[in-house]
């Protein structure tokens, strides 16, 4: 029984801390289909980031941003890129044990048709629980792969640029 509330206890713990690091541009996906497949197709497990790992996460693209490796973003999304920009932080461990955080960036919130007896009806992303992938979109609508054991960047991807 006391395993059961231990487990209670650092589960609640672990949720609440998790939110603590969301605010109204930024949430962490623990739990999305795409957590899911990339279990299924890759085997990786998600992890719970903390805040020092939200900030080498800011560290790294900073550091990326001021060395001109992201040519893309220009001034006035470089000046105000927490203002600017929503973000999905998809935490998992790769096939190396490393801490990864894939970080899913678009600057407005779209809408899907969903079926709805027969009808569709156009609904507003719910993209704090799901990934949010944007075909072309352009230069606000960017991921990068980023190694936090390594603090290295990877896989920088801009949707029509």
């Amino acid at each position: 029984m006391l395993p059961k509330y231990i487990f209670l206890i650092l589960s609640l713990f672990f949720f609440f801390s998790c939110d603590n690091l969301r605010d109204e541009r930024s949430t962490i996906l623990l739990e999305s289909d795409y957590n899911k497949l990339l279990n299924t197709e890759y085997g990786y497990e998600t992890w719970i980031p903390h805040k020092k790992d939200i900030d080498i996460v800011d560290k790294v693209l900073l550091e990326a941003i001021e060395n001109d490796e992201f040519d893309f973003i220009k001034k006035p999304i470089k000046e105000n890129i927490d203002k600017f920009l929503y973000k999905q932080y998809i935490p998992y461990i790769d096939e190396n044990g490393h801490r990864i955080i894939y970080l899913n960036t678009f600057c407005e919130i779209g809408e899907w048709p969903i079926e709805k007896n027969g009808q569709f009806e156009w609904k507003e992303v719910d993209w704090r629980k799901e990934y949010y992938h944007v075909n072309d979109g352009g230069f606000c609508y960017w991921r990068v792969t980023i190694n936090i054991d390594k603090e290295e960047y990877s896989n920088l991807m801009v949707n029509g640029v």
